[in-house]
């Protein structure tokens, strides 16, 4: 059964008792996340069993501070100013919190696309609050995590976040209230491909800026059915139900995508029109994973692989010709694993 938890965002998280093995380094394996997943703006995320990265803390005697280093296949596109980088503004707010004034250097691998919709900093920033919470000897519970992991997002969102920490898929309430959030272990049968193109995003915060206007009241109707029939259906591993309700979003992917940030040629017209016939001909549901560009294809692994791939021959084709190229296929599926530390001395 899901389990429900709720966490208060005003909370500052507290120094409790420490742990009795001091470690100097921790190794911490991260899973990617997809967020929004149709009609779920700001409320749905699922961890991906891949890619992910690997992230490393380590305690710098007689340092101050956090220091960043990155290598691997997107590391050019990670900051490794501490300002600005996801990891070490979560480090800094731990070291904060603890009040340890310790130097800390976090090594992150960037093997998650970066720009592309896949939550690499969200991920970054989770891999640093699990390593650093060890490396500091503080014992956080579920919901201060979170809170530590989000300030590091702009705006501190937490959806990419929870998926990262927590694994599964995810339903996020961050009002001013608190936040809430449920857990659900996804149907076992649900295969996910991620095409991912050649051009980059705007930022996060760009991406939202292009949401001024509001949605109508069928709109707003529309997404929060279908967005609860959603999570009912992952809960209860209704795949029929998520296939149909998947490309369903009324308004987020519309007004994005007609302001090209799913490429430059690709419009919503291109967009429904891909889910109508993937939906349709291949029973496969297409939507944009986060704020895109990348494209996130979900299937029933029990139908078999033949038309999957030609779901991915045609949507390829068609990035290839409308939005500016594609970069990268990835066959994965949800994970249950969170960030987990896989070493430490």
């Amino acid at each position: 059964m899901p389990t429900i938890h709720v966490h208060g965002a005003g909370q500052m998280p507290q120094m409790q008792h420490k742990t009795k093995k001091q470690v100097k380094k921790v190794r911490c394996r991260v899973p990617a996340s997809t967020a929004n997943i149709g009609p779920g703006f700001d409320a749905f995320s699922m961890a991906l069993e891949e890619p992910h990265l690997e992230l490393t803390v380590e305690r710098v005697e007689g340092g101050e501070g956090v220091m960043v280093d990155v290598y691997g296949p997107y590391s050019h596109r990670v900051p490794t100013d501490p300002q600005r980088n996801a990891a070490a503004k979560a480090l800094d707010r731990l070291i904060g919190i603890s009040g340890s004034g310790v130097g800390l250097r976090v090594v992150i691998e960037a093997s998650i696309p970066v720009a592309k919709g896949l939550g690499s900093s969200g991920a970054e920033a989770a891999g640093a609050v699990v390593a650093g919470e060890r490396i500091l000897e503080m014992n956080l519970n579920e919901g201060e995590r979170i809170t530590i992991a989000s300030s590091a997002e702009p705006g501190s969102h937490a959806d990419n976040v929870v998926a990262s920490l927590l694994g599964g898929f995810n339903v996020i309430d961050n009002s001013p209230e608190g936040l809430t959030y449920l857990n659900i272990k996804p149907p076992e049968h649900i295969g996910l491909v991620i095409l991912v193109p050649t051009f980059e995003k705007k930022s996060t915060d760009e991406a939202r800026k292009i949401l001024t206007t509001s949605p109508t009241l069928v709109e707003y109707s529309q997404a929060l059915s279908r967005a609860s029939l959603i999570s009912a259906a992952m809960a209860l591993g209704r795949m029929d139900l998520l296939l149909k309700l998947i490309p369903l979003d009324p308004f987020i992917e519309r007004a994005r995508a007609n302001a090209g940030l799913y490429g430059a040629g690709y419009r919503w017209e291109h967009l429904l029109e891909d889910k109508k016939k993937l939906l349709t001909e291949y029973g496969v549901a297409l939507c944009i994973s986060g704020s895109g560009p990348s494209r996130l294809l979900v299937y029933d692994v029990r139908r078999g692989l033949e038309e999957v791939e030609r779901a991915v021959e045609y949507l390829s084709e068609r990035i290839e010709r409308l939005a500016g190229g594609l970069e990268r296929i990835i066959y994965t599926k949800p994970t249950t694993y969170g960030a987990r530390i896989i070493d430490e001395h």
